[in-house]
């Protein structure tokens, strides 16, 4: 029930600056994308692969994102392709030039997609994308864009600010690990085939390992409480709720906890 009314106050929130944005035709948000502690997977489909990767809000007083918004990397963003061959080998590409991102849910997550054919090129087996400490993305530059984004803003918070932002989420070391892997789980689930409670615990195991155990005995917890949580929620709402969806929730609400500490450190004098 504790996951259930944090989430919805999220929701609450996260409605009333959706509110706000639709208001305006402003850019919104420059955002940090969270570091990757271990590659996230990609997930190739007709032609395309994408991977959902965390982010954060680096400017609260701009209009959150509407899903779908388009962006690209900031200059110095290092997102790079690894591809495991069959040989075992690893192959790197770095990719910040060749990839197409959009906003998913507000500030908390992005959807970056690659083409197909580039990561072949690379090889043919599993492949992932790390994400670098500090790497940031700007919003497209709209035409009609009222109140643009100033190069002042991107270098103030791409830079300087980008670093506070990042010493501030690194802080919350144990939610930070929780909120990476549940990114891990949901990149383990496809968007397009439903999954049930059947699949939480051999999700896990694929995740974390067969020992079932994250470097933080914290992080396990509160990550146990959220399966929990998705446990009961499933059961209750039936076929109204898969896996994935439940767990992109829970993800959320970490995350909102995380972005709140960045905020403060951003606030001037803090």
């Amino acid at each position: 029930m504790r996951f259930k009314a944090i989430a919805s106050s999220a929701v609450l929130s996260f409605a009333a600056f959706s509110l706000l944005s639709a208001s305006a035709m402003a850019a919104p948000q420059i955002l940090g994308l969270i570091a990757s502690a271990e590659p996230v997977p990609l997930t190739c489909v007709d032609g395309s692969c994408t991977a959902e990767i965390s982010s954060l809000c680096l400017q609260q007083y701009r209009d959150v994102p509407t899903p779908g918004t388009a962006y690209r990397p900031a200059e110095g963003a290092g997102i790079t392709l690894i591809v495991t061959g069959t040989d075992g080998i690893k192959r790197f590409l770095p990719v910040a030039a060749k990839i197409e991102i959009s906003s998913l849910r507000q500030f908390l997550a992005v959807k970056v997609s690659l083409p197909e054919e580039t990561v072949r090129r690379v090889g043919e087996g599993p492949a992932a994308l790390s994400i670098a400490p500090l790497s940031s993305i700007i919003p497209s530059v709209a035409i009609d864009d009222p109140h643009p984004i100033s190069r002042q803003e991107i270098a103030a918070y791409t830079g300087p600010l980008r670093a506070t932002a990042e010493e501030a989420y690194n802080e919350d070391s144990v939610r930070l690990d929780a909120t990476r892997t549940l990114n891990q789980m949901i990149n383990r689930l496809s968007e397009n085939r439903p999954v049930g409670v059947e699949e939480i615990e051999p999700l896990w195991k694929r995740t974390v390992g067969g020992d079932g155990v994250l470097q933080s005995s914290k992080s396990t917890g509160i990550i146990k409480s959220a399966l929990d949580g998705c446990r009961s929620s499933i059961l209750e709402r039936g076929v109204d709720l898969d896996l994935r969806s439940c767990l992109t929730n829970q993800h959320d609400i970490l995350s909102t906890g995380t972005q709140e500490n960045v905020w403060r450190a951003l606030k001037p004098g803090s």
